[in-house]
């Protein structure tokens, strides 16, 4: 006997309501700053309300916007080939995934990269255009 699919679109309509901290975190991102949320030595970037182990992160601690690239790939199956990194930032427990541009994309492990910001921020994550290469790589 075959095996029926139906592959059909499904809208499932939410709300998402920022706490706290990712508040802190997005008016953060509008402004052109790294805002972590932090707790019991954990501190997440982008900001979390939770660590792994599950423990509550309700503090929150501004991050400089450059850290070290832990690894990248480039995605060849999207149009141009765009490059992304895993980014810990300067201070957090964690790497976070974002594109990576400016000549970033050649580097390897542990070389260190910035965020370079959009001129208009709304708030989101994609105020960040890229990481590129820090001064310290460039020279």
């Amino acid at each position: 006997m075959g095996e029926l699919v139906f592959d059909q679109k499904i809208d499932l309509p939410y709300v998402y309501t920022a706490g706290a901290v990712q508040r802190e975190a997005l008016i953060g991102l509008r402004e052109g700053r790294m805002v972590a949320s932090c707790g019991d030595g954990y501190v997440s970037a982008p900001a979390t309300p939770f660590a792994p182990d599950g423990t509550r992160l309700d503090g929150t601690r501004e991050l400089a916007a450059e850290g070290e690239l832990e690894a990248s790939t480039i995605a060849h199956h999207l149009p141009g080939a765009p490059a992304y990194g895993l980014i810990r930032l300067d201070g957090a427990s964690h790497a976070l995934l974002h594109r990576l541009g400016g000549g970033a994309e050649a580097l390897g492990p542990g070389a260190r990269v910035r965020a370079v910001w959009r001129e208009e921020r709304t708030g989101s994550i994609t105020d960040i255009v890229h990481f590129e290469p820090a001064p310290e790589t460039a020279r």
